[in-house]
């Protein structure tokens, strides 16, 4: 089974029961530490995984560009390889929060509930930063320094942007109310549009946290605590709707789905040219198995390997045959060939494609 190529350190508190698995992931630059007042009274409750982002803490640094959409692949590959398996309960402070909301936005079917602590929102960089002083922003951008820069910091609020949909999960939002540097005004906008992020679930809650400045699990770690808590309580532990389907189905729905939307190397007369990693990471979600690739003369070709048996959708682009040798790649390898708004349109247009068809 394939896993990362690098070591994510990360560490298992508490046992494995009817609850969901609560994931904590760090604000920019943080590591697992972050989260020590909170998680042990938590981990009575259930299982808890603390880990390092890529490059930070304990964990060795990945090649793959530090955005949010590599960072959610990367953190999925750890869990399917220590066996962690959903649903989740995602619990995400400031950055962190970026890739929790991306994770559910790709993923709603494995998480059960999302906490999100003074999470940093999508439209930061257009609507907030302006109302700050100078001083403040040129602070803000030197401290992109310890995993990305700040452009690929934009890229992920970008990722979380394009990749916004409504799914029914359980969501908290805690904002902190008492922000060093924030004037009246910055502050009031702080606190709307940490509530904007509510549009996004149809079962959400707002809590102020009226004592506390960015790192609320510090300055009120019991409110924090006690809202994960409540969400392991209440989350909705049943998975949305599966989509099962047979090859042939599948098949049929991806050649309707491919455009020049999700490659644009797209056209009539070869409606598979360029869609083999995209098509890679919609099965994958569709049948589950393992991605492989093969290097040909126009660079890496994706396909799935499903119980031992490898199935390449996109072989019609090709006009000559070819050796397959089968590595075992992964999704992060598989995005590094596409990219998330095709992605997610062709998983769309495949789920229709298939419902329309009567397959389930």
């Amino acid at each position: 089974m394939n896993s990362v190529s690098f070591h994510l350190d990360c560490k298992l508190y508490g046992k494995l029961n009817e609850s969901p698995t609560v994931i904590m992931d760090a604000g920019y630059g943080d590591y697992s530490k972050a989260w020590e007042s909170i998680y042990p009274p938590i981990s009575n409750l259930t299982q808890v995984l603390l880990y390092d982002r890529a490059g930070l803490g304990k964990s060795e640094r990945s090649s793959n560009p530090r955005t949010s959409l590599f960072m959610v692949e990367e953190l999925r590959e750890l869990l399917k390889s220590k066996n962690v398996l959903p649903p989740y309960i995602l619990v995400g402070h400031s950055s962190g929060g970026v890739n929790m909301r991306l994770f559910n936005n790709m993923y709603p079917q494995e998480v059960a509930g999302l906490v999100l602590i003074d999470s940093t929102p999508e439209g930061y960089s257009q609507r907030f930063l302006p109302t700050m002083s100078k001083e403040f922003k040129e602070a803000y951008n030197k401290q992109f320094t310890l995993e990305g820069d700040l452009q690929e910091f934009m890229e992920s609020l970008e990722q979380l942007h394009i990749s916004n949909r409504v799914t029914d999960t359980p969501t908290i939002v805690v904002a902190a109310v008492k922000k060093a540097h924030y004037s009246i005004e910055s502050q009031f906008l702080w606190n709307r549009m940490q509530e904007e992020i509510l549009r996004f679930t149809t079962n959400g809650q707002f809590i102020h946290a009226e004592n506390s400045a960015h790192y609320i699990q510090n300055d009120e770690p019991n409110l924090v605590i006690n809202t994960i808590e409540k969400m392991i309580s209440q989350a909705n532990v049943s998975s949305n709707e599966q989509i099962i389907t047979d090859i042939d189905t599948l098949l049929k729905a991806l050649s309707e789905s491919w455009s020049i939307s999700t490659s644009s190397k797209w056209s009539l007369e070869n409606p598979a040219k360029g869609q083999c990693g995209v098509t890679s990471l919609v099965v994958q979600d569709l049948l589950g198995g393992e991605i492989v690739k093969t290097f040909t003369q126009e660079g890496w070709h994706f396909c799935n390997m499903l119980n031992g048996i490898r199935y390449d959708f996109t072989v019609s682009q090709f006009e000559n045959e070819f050796l397959y040798t089968d590595i075992f790649s992964n999704r992060a390898e598989a995005f590094q060939d596409t990219s998330l708004i095709q992605y997610l349109t062709l998983k769309e247009n495949v789920l229709k494609a298939i419902k329309a068809g009567g397959g389930k």
